[in-house]
């Protein structure tokens, strides 16, 4: 039978657990466990008492950008221009920089925010109670944010970002998108939402305009521009431009060193003439088949050019009067373009030849409604709708004779005119400068980059991370500072972007932004029955080669 036995050994009392058993016929105790002193087992027996809890947190994206805009004292940006009201603990410009890391990670309401929140370290990061952060708390906090401190806030953030991230001025490129709403028509209170031509094929519902300028190196936001969802491209250009320069000349010396980079759609007369007047550079593309004098050059005056990439490509040089101005034009052909320009274009006749023979089957039929000539050739008009279609596709209306009312069609398809189309106009891209004295290939490379800048829209639209959407806001004031934000969150994703290019790895923005959400810290909370507080452990998860390496970068962004 086992019992407890205390020895003393240096003064110092233990006990033990023995057993008496007989060896060699002679009873003897054998120490079947150690015990240890007094203390030592009152602590054992304590620990038994002893609950753990542990929790794990998203981490890695949180921690990256609030490292990156504290490098970039963004803070101190903001609270520069905006009120100093404080709600809930955090300043107005705490609030815009939490809302603004919300729209890059998992884009929602600004009532889903302390849900998403208190699954990160960001309340942790930032010092805030995330469940006092209401959907309440945005709207007074955005409340006080006008669109003159905006601007203030872009301009400062443009000269800060030529000052830490070595970023130039010199090419910038501009382009306009809109986003649609679900603003009611009879919501009066919002002047921006208006219905017009939406990209996204929601023309039955209420849209907003965004112009913005970005930077050439890493398509930085620097200015944006919210207007009418009724208004185009080209009237907003002339009217922008004005404000885009006197902007540009407090941030940079020579005005005339930038040059901007556009597409055809925005192609205006006023806007090209005040660039025209500020001596400031541009470059942009004209519709060939506007300027039919460009489409016959022949081949023996097209030269191969190599570009930086090594990617050789034909061009062909020459000079023109636009505008009252003499400028540089340049045709590059691609037979890349050309041969994706005349899928799309035999795909779209085989799409309204089978739209004409429904509408020859609906003719034929005796419940026939087509009975007026005058209704039937709009409504070939309208199938026939689209660039070159109508040159090519010819369609005859003939009556019968016998029945009166009762109409027919016929077509056929002009191939000479298809030939010439798809030989002598796809393929052929055009572009303008007063840049006379740069080359061919600075010309084509500085158009090149151009088209990236349709990346910053497709993050903006990108429902997983960035999304303008879902805008729940119904005041032109709301709707521009919400927006602000979002912007804001895109440049601080940029900036991350950056330094993870900087440093050699090839990742796409989502791919970084969910490898860095992948990271998590993990708390073990201890508590035992001591007095005192409970024993917490915070250490992070183990990471892959790849999540190792990202964290590594971030860790080296200075605050």
């Amino acid at each position: 039978m086992a019992s407890l036995q205390k020895k003393k050994i240096h003064g110092k009392e233990y006990w033990y657990i023995v057993e008496c058993r007989r060896i060699n016929g002679k009873p003897r105790p054998v120490v079947l466990q150690y015990l240890g002193s007094v203390n030592s087992l009152l602590d054992r027996l304590q620990r038994k008492k002893e609950q753990k809890k542990i929790r794990s947190y998203s981490h890695g994206t949180v921690y990256a950008l609030v490292k990156i805009a504290g490098e970039m004292g963004l803070a101190e940006i903001l609270s520069k221009h905006l009120p100093a009201q404080k709600r809930d603990g955090l300043n107005v410009s705490d609030t815009i920089i939490i809302g603004a890391i919300h729209r890059i990670i998992q884009p929602g309401s600004k009532r889903s925010f302390s849900g998403w929140a208190k699954e990160t370290t960001l309340p942790k990061l930032l010092g805030f109670n995330a469940q006092q952060i209401t959907s309440q708390h945005f709207w007074d906090q955005m409340d006080t944010v006008g669109e003159k401190h905006i601007e203030a806030i872009e301009d400062e953030i443009a000269r800060k970002l030529a000052q830490l991230y070595d970023i130039g001025y010199s090419v910038l490129f501009y382009d306009t998108t809109n986003f649609y709403t679900y603003i009611a028509t009879k919501n009066t209170k919002v002047n921006l939402a208006q219905r017009g031509y939406n990209k996204q094929k929601r023309d039955d519902l209420r849209q907003f305009n965004l112009a913005l300028v970005t930077t050439k190196e890493f398509l930085f936001p620097l200015f944006s521009y919210l207007y009418e969802g009724n208004k185009n491209d080209v009237s907003i250009f002339s009217d922008y431009t004005k404000k885009m320069l006197q902007r540009l000349k407090g941030i940079i010396c020579q005005i005339q060193d930038v040059t901007f980079i556009f597409d055809k759609g925005n192609n205006s007369t006023k806007g090209i003439a005040t660039l025209q007047k500020e001596h400031v550079g541009y470059v942009g593309t004209l519709s060939i088949y506007t300027h039919k004098d460009l489409i016959n050059i022949p081949g023996d005056k097209y030269c191969q050019i190599e570009l930086s990439d090594g990617k050789k490509v034909l061009v062909s040089r020459t000079e023109k009067v636009l505008w009252g101005e003499e400028h540089s034009i340049v045709i590059k052909k691609s037979q890349q373009l050309k041969e994706g320009q005349t899928r799309g274009f035999l795909k779209d006749i085989e799409k309204k030849i089978s739209l004409l023979e429904k509408l020859k089957e609906k003719l034929a039929s005796s419940k026939s409604r087509h009975r007026n000539q005058e209704k039937l050739k709009k409504l070939i008009d309208s199938i026939l709708s689209g660039q070159f279609i109508k040159e090519v596709l010819k369609v005859t209306i003939t009556q019968d004779c016998q029945k009166k009312g009762r109409f027919d069609i016929s077509w056929e398809i002009d191939e000479e005119k298809k030939h010439h189309i798809i030989n002598d106009i796809f393929g052929k891209k055009v572009f303008f400068t007063n840049r006379i004295k740069w080359t061919e290939r600075e010309i084509v490379e500085a158009y090149h980059g151009q088209s990236k800048i349709e990346r910053v829209f497709r993050h903006l639209k990108n429902p997983y991370h960035f999304t303008v959407r879902p805008q729940f806001h119904w005041t032109d004031q709301k709707i521009r500072v919400h927006t602000f934000m979002c912007l804001l969150g895109l440049l601080l994703a940029e900036i991350l972007r950056k330094k993870v290019f900087d440093a050699g790895i090839k990742l796409s923005l989502d791919d970084i932004l969910d490898t860095l959400s992948n990271i998590r810290e993990s708390v073990a909370i201890t508590y035992t029955a001591k007095k005192g507080r409970p024993r917490v452990d915070v250490q992070l998860e183990e990471m892959d080669d790849v999540e190792k390496m990202l964290f590594q970068i971030v860790e080296k962004t200075a605050i």
